[in-house]
């Protein structure tokens, strides 16, 4: 008996005290630590190679506050003497300096019956591994096995490099697919006949699991209340056999957000090109604010459906073979400095590692490249 398949928020006293009476020892999903003093670099690099380790394995639960003899519980005495949030900090500012990339983590504080307290770090098995802890001269990677943490063999870091670039590959595929489906009008979801088209994905990594899938009617619900079409209002949110579409009007839809079952986000939008006197144009200004916008609503719905990072983000504009860049960054026309030179831009993916970050300092790199098209150096925001 482990805690890691019990919600982390419904851990009480009584769940840990289990620990000592079911003898749960140290293993694969839970390590155990009196506490975390940080006073040199040995303890330091401890603390960091077990966070580490479980994000690079099946996840699990390191837990502060706890006595332990040869892996083996045998008190809650609870961390004694600390400044919760303060010790909360002091971990989460360590764990952002020392690991890279990022490890996802969260932290649940249990309150004793003697006063202490006992804080669990839950961190899942992860989709950006391998996580390396960085320390002075040190960089490692470390696993969990059934007698604890280790670090990582040549073999298993090949395995686990690999699993990355599987996830990449398999991001890219989906992306080039929809793309060809919107660019050609294989897709009805727009009016025919295709044309010039603003397109984001958001493509969880979680979604790419063979046995993930949302629960639609949590989704209407929070799509209702938050998501809709690129740079568009929306007239209604249906479900359909993929998901939940959200579209500007029908039949004659020129904006739409599609929320497929295993998570990923589609949205594509003709509103934002513009054909009228002024001409073919690519708002360079209006562009990032609304994409920004987007972006920041499609997180916010995740995390209300419990969706963890990391995600990817993507940008394409389809079929603009003849357009502007219009560069103001103030009304989006205006300053034309070059001419599209292709079909269709095909923008850098970016990856979203965490909630906390800005939304402008996630999407940057795709509005740099915009820039870049445009002839200017990066983006002048």
């Amino acid at each position: 008996m482990a805690l890691f398949d019990k919600p982390l928020e419904l851990i009480r006293s009584e769940d840990l005290h289990e620990l000592i009476e079911n003898q749960v020892r140290e293993g694969y999903q839970v390590e155990y630590k009196q506490s975390v003093e940080f006073k040199d670099k040995q303890d330091k690099l401890d603390f960091l190679a077990g966070v580490t380790s479980f994000a690079n394995t099946i996840g699990g639960d390191f837990i502060i506050g706890v006595r332990a003899a040869s892996g083996i519980p045998t008190e809650i005495a609870g961390w004694e003497g600390i400044d919760v949030d303060r010790e909360k900090q002091r971990i989460e500012n360590l764990l952002r300096d020392q690991v890279e990339p990022r490890v996802p983590f969260r932290v649940h504080e249990v309150h004793l019956s003697n006063g202490r307290v006992a804080l669990i770090l839950r961190v899942p098995w992860s989709w950006a591994q391998p996580h390396m802890v960085r320390m002075d001269q040190v960089n490692r990677f470390y696993y969990r096995h059934s007698a604890g943490k280790d670090i990582m063999n040549v073999i298993q870091l090949r395995a686990a490099f690999a699993l990355t670039t599987r996830l990449e590959e398999q991001i890219a595929a989906f992306r080039k697919e929809r793309a060809a489906k919107i660019k050609t009008g294989a897709d009805s979801r727009l009016t025919s006949p295709p044309g010039p088209t603003v397109l984001i994905h958001i493509v969880p990594f979680e979604s790419l699991r063979m046995d993930f899938a949302l629960d639609l009617e949590a989704v209407m619900k929070a799509a209702q209340g938050g998501i809709l079409p690129l740079s568009a209002g929306s007239n209604g949110h249906i479900y359909t056999l993929e998901g939940v579409l959200c579209f500007d009007e029908l039949p004659a839809c020129n904006a739409y957000t599609q929320i497929f079952r295993n998570g990923i986000i589609e949205t594509a939008s003709r509103h934002l090109l513009t054909h009228a006197r002024a001409g073919k144009l690519i708002p360079c200004g209006a562009l990032p604010r609304d994409v920004m916008t987007f972006v920041g609503a499609a997180t916010r719905f995740y995390q209300s459906v419990g969706v963890q990072p990391p995600l990817v983000a993507m940008m394409s504009i389809l079929n603009v073979n003849g357009f502007e860049f219009a560069t103001s960054t103030e009304l989006g026309v205006g300053f034309y400095k070059h001419q599209v030179d292709r079909d269709d831009l095909i923008f850098p993916s970016v990856l979203i590692q965490n909630y906390e970050t800005p939304v402008v300092e996630n999407c940057r790199p795709i509005f740099d490249a915009l820039f870049n098209a445009a002839g200017y150096p990066k983006w002048p925001q």
